[in-house]
């Protein structure tokens, strides 16, 4: 029996005691030092949901060495990912920005140097400056990996959910779906009857001002870090890599929807919340 958290408080831990918390399974939320990320979790369930670009924040010494201004860098990152998720049981999200280092590509190519074809950087950034952006980097996935396999060990496999938004203005499609999610690295026909009964809840999500779409492999196919990482590592887990439209907010500007932003939040943390307890109902049955 795992005890369940009441207080809203976020204490600030190392790595070390992030790990040494989940292993003794206790409850908490957690900024690590340094502000990198923001661990929640109120109850252990075999379902985390996980925003690893919801942030922007960026080191200083990076920020004078930049050719780009915060709102360039903000077309790129995926705002209010968070609050998406902010209501479920297990919460991992990210504050950095993507452009210190992106936790979607792997540890090793995790700096750029380059981006969306524009130069980021006024002089080329010094080896110690790389080796911190990646040891942030490295670290976010022993979180990962210490929550999955606590969730795994407890329940047999896991759901995470790795969400996403994306820019939709700079294609010349105009059919891209609201909702894309990718599964190209998911192995095994085992997970088909999840990933098709998630598909089914975004396809029937109600939000105002906006009709919903929801697609698998459609612009995007899953190829993220986060579900690299986890698919390549265990069997017991599987990633729902999805990516939302910004039609909650202008993707120029970064002004958010006064309709459909509110109306989204709400809609999608019940539909990660109902699809949790349809998994535990019917894949973890005491």
């Amino acid at each position: 029996m795992t005890e369940q958290r009441t207080e809203e408080i976020t204490e600030q831990l190392t790595e070390q005691q992030i790990i040494k918390k989940i292993n003794k399974r206790q409850c908490f939320i957690a900024t690590v030092v340094g502000g990198a990320f923001t661990l929640k979790i109120d109850k252990y369930l075999p379902a985390m949901s996980a925003a690893i670009h919801d942030g922007s924040n960026f080191r200083a010494e990076l920020e004078d060495n930049c050719l780009l201004e915060k709102s360039d860098r903000y077309y790129e990152e995926d705002p209010y990912t968070g609050s998406f998720i902010a209501k479920q049981a297990i919460t991992l999200i990210a504050h950095d920005s993507r452009y210190e280092y992106d936790l979607n590509r792997g540890t090793d190519e995790c700096v750029y140097e380059t981006a969306w074809g524009k130069e980021i950087w006024k002089t080329p950034l010094s080896e110690e400056m790389i080796a911190k952006s990646k040891a942030k980097h490295a670290q976010f996935y022993r979180i990962v990996a210490a929550v999955v396999e606590a969730l795994a060990a407890d329940f047999g496999q896991c759901v995470v959910y790795d969400n996403h938004s994306y820019n939709f203005k700079r294609h010349e499609r105009k059919d891209l779906p609201v909702l894309n999610v990718g599964t190209t690295s998911v192995k095994g026909e085992q997970w088909r009857p999840i990933i098709d009964s998630w598909l089914s809840a975004l396809q029937n999500m109600s939000v105002d001002g906006i009709e919903v779409t929801a697609a698998e492999n459609d612009i995007f196919y899953g190829k993220g870090r986060l579900a690299g990482f986890c698919h390549s590592r265990y069997d017991n887990v599987l990633v729902l890599a999805t990516e939302a439209k910004k039609v909650f907010m202008d993707e120029l500007t970064g002004q958010a929807d006064a309709v459909v932003l509110p109306s989204l939040q709400h809609v999608y943390n019940n539909t990660v919340a109902e699809h949790t307890q349809w998994y535990i109902n019917n894949y973890h049955k005491s």
